[in-house]
């Protein structure tokens, strides 16, 4: 098998020449994830954890630039022995010392306490989250991967159902449901554990979610921001709701579905994302420009928990033609509400405009 050198950020790296990503291949290695090992090794530059964990190092990519750019003691694990072989190159490539292992993720934490653990798996990370939770106190950073996208926003809901015990929803804003399905099981899981979550920083890339948390000794605080959504397919209206009230029909006569249970609170922390953002434009990241643009756009959503609009569905369902995003941004403001586009699609925007307000401005 055939590697090569490329660099990440300020780190050298000995990855596949094909690229890492089939099965096919020795060792698993993504490029297509560097902006979310940008994104870690920021926050690991910033909040200044003492130990980081990743359970499931591959090549190494994400931990051997954490301890070479944060300066955070890592532990390295893979199952694979071939990857903790390419782990130990990496490291001495860049004249770094990690901690390398080669067993199960689960079997590593057993006992072990960690201030930033990292699960990413390759597909759903459900059976390795209670280990990675048992493992971290109140305090403690968790970043959890999942790229079983297609379960998580509704192409397979029986999937969905079977790993995250929770409905999700194929509505005109999919992705974000299922980012909060993510975020609400390792709420609920949190919850297991006697603990509460803040999320830090979370997205939905291309073919993942990212979800970055503090554990907190607030668990009845997360506990409340577990609920379910309702959605009218007819008029597109949304809200949360507890599971003692939810309704069947919508005030326009259509028939509500529900998705959840799922997180209903922030899935960032405006500050953070701040911080971050001045972090990897002041530094030579690799995916500087893009992970700048996502963290402002992701910083602007906290200001609305609900789901965002599809414009062109919103318009089509009331059939209207559909207006110019700056055009409807600058009615909505005007009449002393939120707008701000989403990182969820570039057709998205969230609002806390009423709805019937919102579609009276489509109508005109």
């Amino acid at each position: 098998m055939e590697y090569g050198i490329v660099v990440e950020g300020g780190t050298k790296l000995k990855v596949p020449a094909g690229g890492g990503i089939s099965k096919s291949e020795e060792v698993f290695y993504n490029p297509h994830m560097a902006l979310n090992r940008d994104l870690t090794v920021a926050l690991c530059r910033i909040l200044k954890p003492k130990t980081f964990a990743d359970v499931m190092a591959g090549c190494g990519a994400r931990g051997v630039r954490v301890v070479n750019e944060a300066k955070v003691r890592v532990t390295l694990n893979d199952l694979n022995p071939k990857a903790v072989d390419l782990i130990r190159e990496n490291a001495a490539l860049n004249g770094v010392e990690a901690d390398v292992e080669c067993t199960d993720a689960r079997s590593l934490l057993i006992g072990r306490r960690f201030d930033y653990i990292d699960l990413d798996p390759f597909g759903p990370p459900v059976a390795y989250v209670d280990s990675v939770l048992s493992a971290a106190r109140w305090g403690n950073i968790v970043g959890v991967c999942a790229t079983d996208t297609s379960a998580l926003c509704g192409s397979y809901p029986k999937a969905c159902v079977r790993k995250y015990d929770a409905l999700p929803g194929r509505y005109d804003c999919y992705n974000e449901i299922g980012l909060r399905i993510l975020i609400g099981f390792i709420a609920r899981s949190a919850l297991r554990h006697e603990s509460g979550i803040e999320p830090l920083f979370a997205h939905c890339t291309r073919h993942y979610m990212r979800v970055q948390v503090r554990l907190t000794s607030r668990h009845s605080v997360s506990q409340r921001q577990i609920s379910f959504l309702q959605y009218c397919p007819e008029c597109m209206w949304r809200a949360y709701r507890n599971i003692s009230n939810l309704e069947s029909k919508c005030v326009c006569g259509g028939r509500l579905q529900t998705a959840g249970p799922l997180w209903n609170g922030a899935y960032a922390d405006p500050q953070i994302c701040e911080s971050v953002s001045n972090e990897v434009l002041g530094r030579a990241y690799a995916c500087r420009s893009e992970a700048a643009k996502l963290l402002g756009l992701v910083q602007g959503e906290q200001a609305v928990n609900l789901p965002y609009y599809d414009i062109h569905q919103l318009a089509s369902r009331h059939s209207q033609e559909v207006p110019r995003m700056s055009d409807l941004g600058d009615q909505v403001r005007k009449a002393g509400c939120f707008f701000a586009r989403t990182h969820f699609s570039n057709v998205g925007f969230k609002t806390d405009m009423p709805h019937e307000s919102v579609t009276a401005l489509l109508k005109g």
